[in-house]
Parts: structure tokens; C-alpha cells; sequence
């Protein structure tokens, strides 16, 4: 049986998909739970938003979504004030905590004392933290009634990065304006800072979320090295790996970066931040002059190809390799680099893709297992589905899964109200190719003139056969017209 929590999400899912008001009776069927539990769902959701309700009700319609608050409450979620923590939320910032000040050990007090729990649920939280520290290599050590975690510091950085909510933003700015954050302002302003100098000096602009990614790699490089000794700090380079990254032209950038960073610390740092910010400045998609990129390796275009080929299959609608690869390779070319490296980045609209683009997510995930399996690639996590299903979404809503459909016209004299009719459809469908308008009487023209045809719209009947399809529609072209001729190119699109 689902939870109530599991409930409430299907709840807002559902609501956030549709945009008319929704009956109680659709609501049950969605569900399958009784009225008197959509009744108690909504209004504990209702109770749990500031000033006005999240989902409005109105007599003889239904319900219906406030988009704009539902917006608003899913950011009150990522980031909850103290005493609206989880128990989940509790254990991921007692582990920060840890994790910055690894390999020093604190007081278990200090780390528990202002949560106001008891000694039972102090032990369930630590086997709870040694758990999930597993998943990194990371181990959580007692000792005399302190805690520490233990581990390499490539992986405690991996640990951090997914473990501090506060990372969980779209928007830079809001580190600068939300104050319940609690960043360091000036570690704030001064990385923000050193974004714009490499944007600057690269002549680009690095969007979301791999500035989020960029960002917070080096706040966590601030805030581990005025807690741990920078001496601390492993991590080995081999000579291939230093010289492929010192002939790339990111090489200085990341080095000038890491020197204004030791700068700011008053702290000398080791050559391999150099190699760590280098990697996720290859990781990253870039806007600019370094954003299209003219050649690919092998590896790249495969698992391109092999990502547009499949999802055509899956789908069942073929989309236009021409139309989609240079986007989508750009992508796949740091996704691969962020694999080989174990960068991964947070995708925080990933629930909102889920749930807009299920089909789709549910088919890129699939392709993802094989794509893996095919290029013995790591696992291609959820995040990165997340972005890849955007790629396929974009092609599906603006018509690149298909080239245009070449259209005739065909009226009584060809002329007159054919031509209203032309700019008509041109502007309610620009996925057809208007080729050509035509008089009906020379319709024996078509199959010599306009064999490569898709489509005939036509405004009078079509006596003679004709090999190609067609479709009557009034010179209006009318609401009705318009829903027959989409289907009637879903049809067509189909069989292509």
C-alpha cells in the first residue's frame, strides 16, 4: 500500500499535468482511494501552504492546480527550516558536518544536542549515516563519544556534493538573496567571481546546472581547507593525463583559477585541483564559441547515433538525425567525460521531467541500460536521463522527429481563397511544407509534377485516384478542420 507522502506526490503529479479543473471522481479513479481521502489529502496539503491554497476547488468543476504556489512549495520543500526536518533530512546534515571536518572527529553531542533527540535515535542515525557512507568507500568511526568519517578525499567530496541540500539550487542568484542557506557570503560572492572570469576568459557561458556543479565543487574546496590541512588532500596524476590536460586551451583557465583561490585562502593548494576543476570544466556544456564543436571522437557519435536510433524505435516515430545530432552530441561529449571521471551532476527539475515527459524518461532510461552495456560505459544515473529526455522532448514538441510534410493545396480555380487557406495552415502547422497551391483541374499534374508529395489539402472532393493522401477541409479551415488534419498527419507520420 503507498504512504500518505506517496499519495500526496501522485496527487500533485497528476494535478500538475493538467491544467482544467479535475473532478473528486477522476481523483478517486487516479488514486484508488476513497472520497473521504482526497477530501483529508487536499486539505492537508492546503493546510501546509502559507496564506492561499495550493489546490483551488470550485463548485460543479473540481480541482485545480495553482501552478505558480506549487512552484513556490516545492522550493519550501528542498530547503525546510529546522524544525521541519525529516529524519532523513536530520542525518544528511549531521553527515555535512562530518564530512567537512573529515578525518576530525566531533562530539556527538555537539553534532546531536540542538536536534533534541534521544540516545536511541542517535545510534539508529549512526548506523543509518554508516550505511549510505558505504556507497562512497567512506567509513563512520567512533570513538569515545565522537564521530568521525574516514576515507579518500575524492570521496568525501562525492559525499558532500550529494549530501548538502543547499547545493539543490537552479538559480545562483537565490545563494545570493536566500538567506536561509546559511552560505558563507563571501565564499559566495567570490566564487561567483571567479565563474564570470572564466566565462570571460573562455568567451562563454556555462548554463545550469553545470555552473551549479562548478560551484559547488569549489565551495566544498574552501570550506574542506580551512578545516583539514590542504597536505591532507591526495590525489595522483599520471604524465598522460597531465599532458592531455596541459594542451588543452581549459588548462589555464583552471589553473588561474585555482591560484586566485589560494590567493583568497592564503593557502597553497596541490597541483591536482588543478586537474579536479580542469575535469569539470571538460564536464561541462558550454554556450559560445566553445559550445558547437566541429568534430567528435567515435565513441561520441556511436552512442549519439545509437541514442537517436533506438528512441525512434521505442517511440515509434523516426527522428531526424540531421536535426538532432550536433545538440545532442554536445551533450553526450561531457557526459561521457563525467562518467569516465565519477562527476555527476545534480539534475533538481528531474522530478518535474519525470512526471511531464514519462513516456519519454521511461524510453531514454531504457536505451541508457543498453547504451551502458553496449560502449561497457558506468551506469547512466537518473540525472543524466533526466537531461537526455529534454533533448527528445524539445525534438517531439518542435517537430525534429520527422522532416515537414510536403503539402498541395488544391481549390476550385487555385487562386483567391486557396491563398487564404495557405497562410491559414501555414501558421497553425508550420511542420508542413506548403509546395505548391493548385486548381483541381489539373490534378492529373500531380503524379508528373509532385510525386514526392505527403500531402493534398483540398477544398473540393477528389473524384479522381489519386496515389496520395488527402484531406477535405473548408476554405475557413475551421477548429474542426484543424483537429482532422492533426490526426490526419499523425497518420501520415506514423507510416513514414
Amino acid at each position: 500500500m503507498s504512504s500518505k507522502v506517496s499519495y500526496e506526490q501522485d496527487l500533485l503529479r497528476y494535478l500538475s499535468k493538467k491544467q482544467e479543473y479535475v473532478t473528486s471522481k477522476d481523483l478517486l479513479e487516479v488514486l484508488n482511494v476513497s472520497q473521504k481521502t482526497v477530501y483529508r489529502l487536499i486539505n492537508k496539503i492546503n493546510a501546509e501552504c502559507d496564506g492561499e491554497p495550493l489546490i483551488v476547488s470550485e463548485r460543479g468543476r473540481g480541482y485545480r492546480l495553482d501552478y505558480e504556489k506549487f512552484i513556490a512549495y516545492q522550493k519550501h520543500l528542498a530547503n525546510p527550516k529546522q524544525g521541519q526536518l525529516t529524519p532523513q533530512e536530520r542525518r544528511k546534515r549531521i553527515m555535512g558536518e562530518l564530512l567537512l571536518s573529515s578525518p576530525t572527529p566531533i562530539n556527538v553531542y555537539h553534532l546531536f544536542s540542538h536536534y533534541y533527540v534521544g540516545e536511541s535515535v542517535t545510534f539508529h542515525d549512526e548506523q543509518m549515516m554508516s550505511e549510505e557512507l558505504k556507497k562512497y568507500h567512506l567509513v563512520l568511526e567512533r570513538k569515545r563519544r565522537t564521530l568521525a568519517i574516514l576515507g579518500d578525499e575524492v570521496n568525501i567530496r562525492k559525499a558532500l556534493k550529494d549530501t548538502i541540500e543547499i547545493f539543490n539550487t537552479i538559480d545562483l542568484d537565490d545563494l545570493k538573496r536566500n538567506q536561509e542557506l546559511q552560505f558563507n557570503q563571501y565564499d559566495v560572492l567570490f566564487i561567483l567571481d571567479q565563474l564570470r572570469k572564466i566565462e570571460e576568459d573562455l568567451e562563454i557561458t556555462i548554463p545550469y546546472p553545470y555552473n551549479v556543479n562548478i560551484f559547488s565543487h569549489l565551495y566544498i574546496l574552501l570550506s574542506r581547507s580551512r578545516k583539514v590541512s590542504t597536505r591532507m588532500f591526495s590525489g595522483t596524476i599520471s604524465k598522460e593525463e597531465m599532458d592531455t590536460m596541459m594542451n588543452d586551451l581549459l588548462y589555464p583557465v583552471a589553473k588561474k583559477t585555482i591560484k586566485n583561490i589560494e590567493k583568497y585562502l592564503h593557502t597553497p593548494l596541490p597541483d591536482s585541483e588543478i586537474y579536479f576543476l580542469y575535469q569539470y570544466l571538460v564536464s561541462s556544456r558550454m554556450q559560445g564559441s566553445l559550445s558547437i564543436t566541429s568534430t567528435f571522437s567515435p565513441e561520441v557519435m556511436d552512442v549519439t547515433n545509437a541514442y537517436i536510433d533506438h528512441m525512434s524505435s521505442i517511440v515509434g516515430i523516426e527522428f531526424d538525425h540531421k536535426a538532432m545530432f550536433i545538440d545532442l552530441a554536445n551533450h553526450i561529449k561531457p557526459m561521457l567525460n563525467r562518467l569516465a571521471h565519477k562527476i555527476r551532476v545534480q539534475n533538481n527539475l528531474l522530478s518535474q521531467i519525470e512526471s511531464t515527459y514519462e513516456e519519454v524518461f521511461t524510453g531514454v532510461k531504457k536505451v541508457s541500460r543498453m547504451v551502458s552495456e553496449t560502449f561497457k560505459l558506468p551506469v547512466i544515473n537518473d540525472d543524466e536521463i533526466g537531461f537526455i529526455t529534454l533533448y527528445f522532448a524539445k525534438a517531439l514538441e518542435t517537430g525534429q522527429h520527422h522532416r515537414p510534410l510536403k503539402t498541395l493545396i488544391m481549390c476550385t480555380t487555385g487562386i483567391g481563397t486557396s491563398e487564404l487557406l495557405k497562410a491559414k495552415v501555414a501558421k497553425k502547422f508550420p511542420e508542413l511544407e506548403i509546395v505548391d497551391v493548385i486548381a483541381s483541374r489539373n490534378i492529373r499534374m500531380i503524379q508528373e509534377n509532385y510525386a514526392d508529395a505527403d500531402l493534398i489539402l483540398s477544398t473540393v472532393q477528389i473524384t479522381e485516384e489519386v496515389p496520395i493522401p488527402s484531406l477535405l477541409v473548408s476554405a475557413m479551415f475551421t477548429a474542426d478542420d484543424q483537429k482532422r488534419l492533426q490526426a490526419k498527419i499523425e497518420v501520415i507520420q506514423r507510416g513514414h
